[in-house]
């Protein structure tokens, strides 16, 4: 019995040399604009879950769980933590009604003993505090973004290039040195915040940067105008990737982005 042969063919040598000219010519120009992305997205994760945490901790205050509450950040040279803390009603009705206390100096002497970076200050870091109210606080590391505080109010900007521009971290264990906290209550009855996010008029500065982090020890290319407390200024570089976070004493909480010649919402 004869048997037909198959005709089979296979992809000749110049077939696939113009497949792969041609998956090489779509990779060049799909990665910049994927890399794009992706650099983007990851700002934007980490934006979402900070702006969570905030409106999270501030929404407790409105609800009774807690009279004072603070959001503290601190940025060392490998990643930025965001922590949140509260102060019970009844914490905070003993310290008003005490006249020795600090919380009833008078302004500004009082600003930052409000804001205290004390832990024992907060009911939610002492030892013996109640797991109900333990459980609305939160404490996140993130090591793929950074923001402007870098030590001594982070004002010492090291000019350079891309997203974040490298400088001289002092450590995150200094009331000023790459720390900064903000405090809420409800109603907007109390307002202060601490370190690198009190203004040199001893009142909070509104909003907090937020951009990728490349390499250790970099921090975000943009300053705090000391003179406009609610007012994003232009990065020193090129600002791709970077966002703010912003607040009012009443909450009010809204993100806006560096489109490369303006803040947007």
């Amino acid at each position: 019995m004869q048997v037909l042969e198959k005709n089979i063919k296979g992809f000749t040598i110049l077939e696939l040399l113009v497949v792969l000219a041609i998956v090489g010519v779509i990779s060049a120009v799909a990665y910049p604009n994927f890399s794009s992305w992706n650099k983007e997205r990851e700002v934007r994760s980490a934006v979402t879950k900070i702006s969570s945490l905030i409106r999270n901790i501030h929404a407790q205050t409105e609800k009774g769980t807690f009279a004072y509450v603070q959001v503290k950040f601190t940025n060392t040279d490998k990643s930025l933590t965001v922590e949140t803390k509260g102060m019970t009603m009844d914490t905070l009705a003993t310290k008003m009604n005490d006249g020795d206390d600090p919380w009833n100096q008078k302004f500004p002497d009082n600003v930052t003993q409000r804001c205290s970076f004390e832990d024992s200050y907060w009911d939610t870091d002492t030892a013996d505090a109640d797991a109900s109210i333990k459980s609305f606080v939160s404490k996140v590391n993130f090591s793929s973004v950074t923001t402007s505080f870098a030590g001594g109010g982070g004002n010492d900007l090291e000019l350079g290039e891309g997203e974040a521009v490298p400088v001289d971290m002092m450590g995150g264990a200094g009331d000023s040195e790459g720390v900064g906290a903000v405090c809420f209550s409800r109603g907007g009855k109390f307002y202060e915040a601490n370190g690198d996010l009190l203004s040199d008029s001893d009142l909070p500065f509104g909003f907090i940067y937020i951009c990728r982090r490349i390499n250790d020890g970099e921090t975000c290319p943009v300053i705090y105008n000391q003179a406009s407390l609610n007012e994003e200024q232009v990065p020193a570089t090129g600002g791709e990737y970077i966002n703010a976070i912003k607040w009012s004493r009443f909450g009010n909480f809204y993100r806006t982005k560096w489109s490369g010649t303006g803040w947007i919402e």
